[in-house]
């Protein structure tokens, strides 16, 4: 059975209710961005730890991991529709939960719902292109998809920074939040009445077990990473690392299992004796988890380190943002033509921007301005525009068409892992030494480690197909 379009007239014009669409996606990116520079203002108005904050970018993260795939999979068994407008509210609920949070807690909480909704939402966005679009549409229909990302990059950056500033209504921070519920609630009702229902109308198979080991893994390694610096490293926290390399294993063993029984797993094991999905997840995994700690540790450092005030914070990072919108709109007319190259070349970029960060800091931390950080920001922001924007296509390029549809899924829990792992990581390393040695010595070393993975990502994707 297929599931039949709900709304005939959006059917006959997709192009009219792509904007619907894509602004799932747009809201889940933004709010992945534009909490970068909050992280100061939200510390010191509800008094949170370094770890309140880190969780405040890896839990988002992590929740979004966790039931990707899943979300997916009922999507396209039970109508992309329903779903979008179900995570579409769920977002705007958490969304206003995050702006009227009263403490740390309440906030990395709501947090964690936005991950959650945001987990339902975004799979219905990509699923819904591919059902609406045919041939060379699709293809112009993924350009702006694309471009959609570069947009929200800016505008997360540039917007957040400019609502911190302005103190609307003497409310600071909230109103990075409150901007998505009308935005959510326009789009939600649009959705209902207008996007097209798709689907297979299959019996959805889903792997309930791998996505309850994935989520423990999470748990487990991302709670000590964030909290065992504010607390010592007490014992819990070794050991929690320890259960995390254990539900790892099993992890890996439960797919093994379900995949030889015959069921679909959360990430089917065959797909990694594909040596394209082998160097696609490993060159994602590094990638996203320098991504994710550059993403934190800047806006923290330019605040909490040189002084900056948000909006001075958020102009400066506006060249990173900005050159990773531009090489966004064009980048992948050469990745079609070069594939794998592009990639490479993005990699040893980015770590050329990151490098030259480490260089300014040393050399002249905190007296940085921002026009003298914007040269090197900016070709750091092409630098990952150049590897983001055509690295799921490349690697999808390698891959047999009927597995795709699984591969991406893979592909996308692997980012938001990294992003998470990348949020925790570097944010306990930037916070430790700065404690120890001052925020020059800790900025350094995040700067330097993110290079170096900057580095390695570069190496790894010599073997993408």
């Amino acid at each position: 059975m297929t599931l039949t379009t709900a709304a005939p007239v959006a059917a006959r014009a997709p192009w009219r209710v792509l904007p619907l669409v894509l602004a799932g996606n747009f809201l889940s990116v933004l709010d992945f961005f534009v909490v970068n520079v909050a992280l100061p203002s939200i510390g010191r108005e509800l008094r949170a730890s370094p770890a309140v904050l880190e969780l405040l970018v890896a839990g988002y993260a992590a929740a979004y991991a966790s039931g990707l795939v899943v979300s997916g999979r009922l999507g396209d068994a039970v109508g992309r529709r329903r779903f979008f407008v179900g995570g579409m509210l769920a977002f705007t609920a958490a969304s206003a939960a995050c702006a009227l949070a009263p403490t740390p807690l309440a906030l990395v909480l709501a947090r964690l719902a936005q991950g959650l909704a945001a987990s339902v939402l975004v799979p219905q966005v990509l699923a819904s292109v591919q059902g609406l679009f045919h041939g060379r549409d699709r293809q112009r229909a993924l350009g702006v998809f694309g471009a959609g990302i570069g947009v929200a990059t800016v505008t997360g950056q540039v917007a957040g920074a400019a609502l911190v500033a302005a103190d609307l209504g003497g409310l600071g921070w909230r109103p990075i939040f409150w901007i998505n519920v009308p935005i959510g609630v326009v789009c939600a009702a649009g959705a209902a009445r207008w996007l097209p229902e798709t689907g297979s109308g299959a019996r959805a198979r889903l792997d309930l077990p791998g996505s309850a080991l994935l989520a423990a893994t999470l748990v487990t390694l991302l709670l000590p990473l964030a909290l065992g610096r504010d607390l010592g490293w007490p014992a819990w926290c070794w050991a929690s690392l320890a259960a995390s390399a254990v539900l790892a294993a099993a992890f890996g063993y439960a797919q093994v299992r379900a995949e030889r029984a015959g069921r679909m797993p959360l990430l089917p094991p065959a797909l990694l004796r594909m040596p394209a999905m082998r160097a696609g997840l490993v060159t994602a995994a590094v990638f996203f988890v320098m991504c994710g700690g550059f993403l934190l540790t800047t806006g923290v450092s330019l605040q909490d380190g040189i002084g900056f005030g948000p909006l001075t914070a958020g102009l400066t990072l506006a060249p990173y943002a900005l050159a990773f919108l531009l090489v966004s709109l064009t980048v992948r007319r050469y990745a079609a033509r070069y594939g794998r190259a592009v990639v490479v070349a993005g990699a040893v970029v980015a770590a050329a921007g990151l490098a030259g960060l480490a260089v300014q800091v040393a050399l002249a931390y905190p007296g940085l301005t921002p026009l003298r950080l914007a040269p090197v920001l900016a070709v750091n922001g092409a630098g990952q525009a150049m590897i983001m924007i055509p690295l799921f296509g490349v690697i999808l390029g390698g891959v047999p068409a009927a597995r795709a549809g699984v591969a991406s899924g893979a592909l996308t829990t692997t980012q938001q892992v990294g992003l998470a792992v990348g949020a925790a990581g570097f944010g306990t390393v930037l916070f430790g030494v700065a404690e120890v040695g001052g925020w020059r010595a800790g900025t350094l070393a995040v700067l330097i480690g993110e290079a170096v993975l900057g580095a390695v990502t570069a190496v790894a994707a010599r073997r993408l197909p």
